[in-house]
């Protein structure tokens, strides 16, 4: 079977969202870029190609060529001033999309500006949301935001979340809304059924065309508050930050994710059973270390090893588990680094449906199998290396 592309990939994802609503597959990066604060002018980043596909993080990023294949960038500031051919998926303090997007395009952030066509689907979260005039989305759109404004063209369906919702553009097909305080002005044409769900009316401006039908239900202002929290978003946090960091263990160590997983799959008993011991161990270690003066460094560096064990164990079961997929569906091994990224991506989503329906209990057991194979990897790989030394000497 020929490996599929990382944006077919997330095009699934996007498209089956296993009842679970719009999938806001970037958010965790947006959050992670506002704790840190407004951006800062900066332009050192760290930038890497796979085929046709660009993948970029840093303080200001910016797209100053045309891109052939999929983007996935991150940062406090990110302008996309070039086309982009594939999939797009951003995420920073802010970020604007100025060129076309021929593919299907992710965005979240502080705040997102989007004023080009894009020929596939929309997906934008932020705190400020705009679709300027020269926006023209030729697939559906999902947005939600504190304060959303469109004032360009939507030709399919249009689902939006938001405080306040301004729509001066033009809307082809059934639009859906859910907010505070909905404000249709002068400019805008509603062409197809507007369906809106608020604490208050919705405010139409004298000019405005709306030819559909207007369905509107008065709901609590708490209950259109939990409804932009919508409920894919937690599960979504957890995948990219897990997809992520896995991204960085393909790109700069790939050897430990190879090993550890063919340790998983070998001893997946043994793993567990590591696992639970260290993770039952290791914090009764380090508060007894901190709790004594002289140990107190160690115990704050073992305390800072053990947090980063239990990300690495979720990532390793996700390698695992999209490893496990890959070869009960085509036999083939993936070797390139590309193709190990889309086995992570495979893992992580199928993590995150799991975590949807069954909850803490398969974090759980993830951290307990990823965290107890890494430790029997390191074994396995000093025990290798000590008949070695000892020789030598």
């Amino acid at each position: 079977m020929r490996p599929q592309s990382f944006g077919s990939i997330v095009r699934s994802l996007i498209a089956g969202r296993a009842g679970h609503g719009p999938a806001l597959s970037v958010v965790a990066l947006a959050l992670g870029s506002m704790a840190a604060g407004p951006a800062q002018p900066s332009t050192e980043q760290s930038q890497h190609v796979r085929g046709d596909n660009y993948y970029s993080a840093g303080q200001h990023v910016e797209i100053t060529a045309p891109m052939p294949g999929d983007v996935v960038v991150a940062g406090r500031q990110i302008d996309i001033a070039q086309s982009v051919a594939g999939d797009l998926l951003a995420a920073g303090w802010r970020v604007t999309l100025s060129a076309p997007a021929d593919d299907d395009v992710r965005i979240a952030a502080g705040e997102v500006m989007v004023n080009a066509p894009v020929t596939g689907d929309l997906t934008a979260a932020g705190g400020d949301v705009t679709l300027g005039p020269q926006t023209h989305v030729g697939g559906r759109s999902w947005i939600t935001g504190r304060t959303v404004r469109i004032a360009g063209i939507l030709e399919r369906e249009l689902q939006v979340a938001g405080a306040t919702v301004e729509v001066s553009g033009e809307v082809r097909q059934p639009m859906r809304v859910i907010a505070d305080q909905l404000d249709i002005r002068p400019s805008a044409r509603i062409l197809a059924p507007l369906t809106y769900k608020g604490p208050t009316e919705p405010r139409i401006a004298a000019g405005a065309i709306v030819n559909g039908p207007i369905t509107y239900e008065r709901i609590p202002q708490r209950e259109a508050r939990k409804a932009r929290a919508w409920p894919a978003l937690s599960s979504l946090l957890f995948s990219v930050h897990v997809f992520l960091i896995g991204l960085l263990l393909v790109i700069f160590l790939p050897q430990v994710e190879t090993s550890t997983v063919a340790t998983l799959r070998a001893q997946p008993g043994k793993s567990l059973l590591a696992g639970f011991v260290l993770l039952v161990t290791t914090p009764v270690a380090a508060v007894v270390l901190i709790i004594s003066i002289l140990g107190l460094p160690i115990g704050l560096a073992l305390g800072a090893l053990y947090a980063m064990a239990l990300v690495g164990g979720l990532v390793v079961t996700a390698f695992f588990i999209g490893d496990a997929e890959v070869r009960w569906l085509a036999p083939r091994p993936m070797v390139s680094p590309s193709q190990h990224a889309l086995l992570l991506l495979a893992g992580v989503v199928t993590l995150a449906v799991l975590r949807s329906l069954l909850g803490g209990v398969i974090v759980l057991a993830s951290v307990l199998f990823g965290v107890g194979a890494l430790m029997l990897s390191a074994y396995q790989a000093y025990s290798r290396q000590s008949p070695s030394t000892a020789a030598s000497c």
